[in-house]
């Protein structure tokens, strides 16, 4: 990547501040989950709701982040078809373990207990559900309707490793963008062509062009950016609950708070680029956990809410108050533990088993 005059300087390594809006996503979404807990179960006036509905948006900030990850890890690797299925390989390793744990946990409760999870067997493949193949409905692990769009996701970017010049992966990409365009004018009518004609790519592909052309950008856009899109993020929620929209198209979503999670995350890289600055440890933990707390927090806001009926402290607004404040809280520590003994521990025997490929 060229350095422009005037743009930020050219960065090696993590992003501490990436890290970090990890953390604040995947939070949103376990705050989002918790809503639907209250609703449930809570008898007494409901504290969260309104903007909280639209936790749901911290999985566009993850779209947008993966982009953007995946054009930095594929930088250098183009042209390559040995190149792509390393890539695939490692993305595998990467994500698939941690998953394959929770489902496994999920089949394990679903047959000693129905109703876990929501996760009864009936209707849904488990194969499917451990290879992320698209199915109708959410996968046995309900937050992994996710990964199966990364997976989609990390197949095309292998594809544009394979086949093209680093110098056209922003033409690639451009000419996914136009294809997501008319996808719909086919009327996809099946799980798989619903996943390729989602407007979500969109999402993935914004990030992986601020990957690759972040540096163009001069340093004093930074809190600009960050600000417009944190701000715009807001009062599009605040619009949307206002009117009452809860429920709306995939390209309205991708729209609204996918454009304003692309700025976001322009600003905190060009920023960072500019002026690092440490993250607070609390904080990067959470963020470095991100991916074990989406993975486990059902699991865990379902026991918090069984706790929370049994104890019948679900009559009034304060008792609501810290039954939602435990579940995210125990939430993270649970994403923490998780992501220390479980999702490092399968990373780290991935990296031995590629090294021994070589």
């Amino acid at each position: 990547m060229r350095n422009d005059p005037g743009s930020a300087p050219a960065r090696s390594g993590p992003f501490q501040s990436i890290q970090v809006l990890r953390g604040v996503a995947a939070l949103m979404v376990v705050v989002y989950h918790w809503h639907d807990v209250e609703q449930a179960f809570g008898k007494g006036p409901a504290i969260l709701d309104g903007l909280v509905r639209f936790g749901y948006a911290g999985v566009d900030i993850f779209f947008v982040i993966s982009g953007f990850v995946m054009a930095i890890i594929a930088k250098g690797q183009f042209a390559s078809p040995h190149h792509a299925g390393r890539f695939l390989l490692d993305r595998g390793l990467r994500v698939l373990p941690p998953y394959w744990i929770y489902t496994s946990m999920v089949v394990a409760l679903s047959i000693l207990a129905t109703g876990v999870l929501n996760a009864d067997s009936a209707g849904k493949s488990i194969l499917a559900s451990f290879v992320l193949w698209p199915q109708a409905g959410f996968p046995l692990l309900p937050v992994g309707w996710t990964l199966t769009y990364e997976a989609y996701f990390y197949l095309v970017v292998a594809i544009a490793i394979a086949t093209v010049r680093e110098q056209r992966f922003t033409v690639f990409l451009c000419g996914w963008a136009a294809l997501i365009s008319l996808a719909p004018l086919l009327r996809p009518d099946t799980p798989w062509q619903e996943v390729i004609a989602s407007p979500m790519g969109w999402e993935f592909i914004a990030g992986a062009l601020i990957g690759i052309h972040w540096q163009r950008f001069p340093a004093r856009l930074a809190s600009p950016m960050f600000w417009l899109g944190t701000l715009g993020f807001l009062l599009a929620a605040m619009l949307l609950n206002t009117l009452g929209i809860y429920t709306h198209p995939p390209w309205l979503r991708t729209v609204v708070f996918g454009s304003c999670s692309a700025l976001i995350v322009l600003g905190l890289v060009v920023g960072e680029a500019a002026c690092p600055r440490p993250a607070y440890r609390v904080l990067r933990r959470v963020g470095d956990a991100s991916y074990s707390i989406y993975l486990s927090h059902l699991f865990v806001i379902k026991l918090v809410a069984h706790l929370w009926v049994r104890t019948g402290m679900n009559q009034t607004p304060w008792t609501h108050l810290v039954f939602a404040l435990l579940a995210l809280a125990a939430s993270a520590v649970v994403g923490v533990v998780s992501y220390r003994w479980l999702e490092r521990p399968c990373l780290r025997l991935g990296k031995r088993w590629l090294q021994g490929l070589r």
